[in-house]
């Protein structure tokens, strides 16, 4: 018996199983692939800042203590490597940082314009600077390609170095993603020194 649609119930049935075996089967074969490409981080620099300003009892922090802000910039020149037949392109590229206390943290590269600036604020940074990693980028078989991208997290000099892992991830555009895994212990940042009410910034490269 059909309904008043015409379409015999079991072949509805079908279809959704079909559907069904359909993107399980594309999803298992996507991530079953061989990886699209590979890569490494060529060289890592760190930069640490960290200010302590005082703004009185009213203003301040608890009881009118300081108040503090760290944050390390991540400067990482990445190689990639296309293993693929045809061309792929450069969707985005992130940091991936575990630190000690298992707390997991994102930072999206800087894009274009936010790139550019950061060697504007901290000229001492100006002679690591290179062509940045930008997204869009198209990559040829075979091809190999190699630029800087730039990540921000709020944390402290002693924490980055204390971390429990670092990655930086490239996502393409219809490929599996490229992760990057750091080494513990490159980068090192150098912790700021005696807090001023201008801040301390010190670079430390690998």
């Amino acid at each position: 018996m059909s309904d008043r649609t015409g379409i015999h119930p079991l072949l509805t049935v079908f279809a959704a199983l079909a559907l069904f075996v359909g993107v399980v089967g594309g999803y298992v074969w996507f991530n079953s692939k061989p990886p699209a490409s590979a890569g490494e981080v060529v060289s890592l620099s760190t930069y640490s800042i960290h200010r302590e300003l005082s703004t009185g009892s009213s203003l301040g922090g608890i009881s009118g203590g300081a108040n503090i802000y760290d944050e390390v910039i991540v400067i990482a020149n990445v190689r990639v490597r296309s293993k693929t037949s045809v061309p792929t392109a450069v969707f985005d590229v992130w940091g991936n940082l575990t630190l000690n206390d298992d707390e997991v943290q994102h930072s999206i590269a800087a894009n274009p314009t936010d790139f550019h600036k950061v060697f504007i604020a901290y000229p001492e940074l100006a002679p690591q600077q290179k062509a940045p990693l930008a997204n869009g980028t198209v990559i040829q078989p075979g091809q190999q390609i190699e630029g800087q991208v730039i990540f921000h997290f709020p944390i402290s000099a002693q924490e980055w170095n204390q971390r429990e892992a670092f990655n930086v991830t490239v996502e393409f555009q219809h490929e599996k993603n490229l992760v990057i895994p750091v080494a513990p212990g490159t980068g090192q940042a150098t912790p700021a020194g005696a807090p001023s009410s201008t801040g301390a910034q010190h670079p430390a490269a690998r």
